[in-house]
């Protein structure tokens, strides 16, 4: 069942100001992240996961018109990667490797976008310090052949749905929050 409420657009900002980033508790390299989030006075929780790492709830609030919590699992989700090393291990396949290992890591990141995309939600691939130059360059250090890269991190977007977005590190929490933002802003605007 899904409810339709109509929020004053006086109470969109102090709603937004009430938002709850939620990330996953497997999460790692994630400090800078969070201390944007302190910065800026934004309430943060670590929770268990299904699909991506990063998303936001909006605590039922009244008095702005908000009768219920409204999770945004739905809505957007994250998947953030530290690094090109970071994702070129979840794109490695078992011709491409030597452990069984490495083929269930491929195996589980297919599954988590298969999960996401069956969410309905806007998904997002957020990669810190890298680029499409620096895939071709194979400005990275694993093996995986620069083409094979491209041309699966390509390929992987177009059946799931994702948009790729390359972030330098510093700017990752703020860029994380804004397209939460935007999002629930949308959402809340309908």
């Amino acid at each position: 069942m899904q409810a339709t409420i109509k929020i004053k657009p006086t109470n969109i900002e102090k709603l937004l100001k009430t938002m709850i980033i939620i990330y996953a508790k497997n999460e790692q390299e994630n400090q800078h992240i969070l201390d944007h989030f302190d910065k800026v006075k934004i309430k943060h929780k670590a929770v268990t996961m299904k699909t991506c790492d990063y998303s936001a709830i909006i605590p039922k609030n009244e008095e702005l018109g908000l009768p219920f919590d409204i999770t945004l699992e739905k809505e957007i989700l994250i998947e953030r990667k530290a690094h090109l090393d970071e994702l070129s291990a979840n794109f490695l396949d078992r011709k491409e490797t030597e452990t069984k290992a490495e083929t269930l890591k491929r195996t589980a990141f297919n599954n988590e976008w298969i999960r996401a995309k069956e969410s309905g939600a806007k998904l997002y691939l957020v990669i810190e310090s890298g680029s499409f130059d620096d895939i071709d360059k194979h400005k990275y250090r694993s093996k995986y052949n620069e083409k094979a890269f491209y041309n699966t991190l390509i390929s992987w977007r177009d059946n799931y749905g994702f948009q790729i977005d390359f972030v330098n590190k510093d700017l990752m929490g703020k860029h994380i929050l804004r397209l939460i933002q935007l999002r629930l802003k949308h959402i809340l605007e309908e």
